[in-house]
């Protein structure tokens, strides 16, 4: 029985530091990227980023913020048209609002917002 792991990205600025120092301190005592990926549940690249940032410019050069795209940024709908489309989503399937597709899928969450 595999043990599943929580994305990182879901997990706190303390959390993740620690898990860096951990991954650096591993590739310091001779383990590979992959090895402490493994152990440590994160993607390899990501322990690779890491080290590789390390060896060049010591540990100033790990990222302490976040990575990736702001939560939120993009949006198009705001809260309350997002709410009124959970809604929709939940009670109805698409057929029931006369979108050609099964299941909700990207396209047929697309065709709604146009449509609503």
């Amino acid at each position: 029985m595999a043990i599943s792991l929580p994305d990182a990205r879901q997990l706190s600025d303390e959390v993740l530091e620690a898990l860096r120092m951990r991954a650096l301190r591993g590739c310091e005592l001779g383990y590979t990227e992959t090895e402490m990926a493994d152990v440590l549940g994160l993607s390899r690249e990501t322990v690779s980023r890491w080290w590789t940032a390390y060896a060049k410019a010591g540990p100033e050069a790990i990222p302490g913020e976040r990575t990736g795209r702001p939560v939120g940024s993009g949006r198009i709908l705001n809260d309350g048209q997002a709410a009124y489309l959970r809604t929709i989503l939940n009670a109805k399937i698409p057929e029931d609002l006369g979108i050609p597709a099964a299941l909700w899928t990207r396209k047929a969450v697309r065709d709604l917002i146009r449509r609503e």
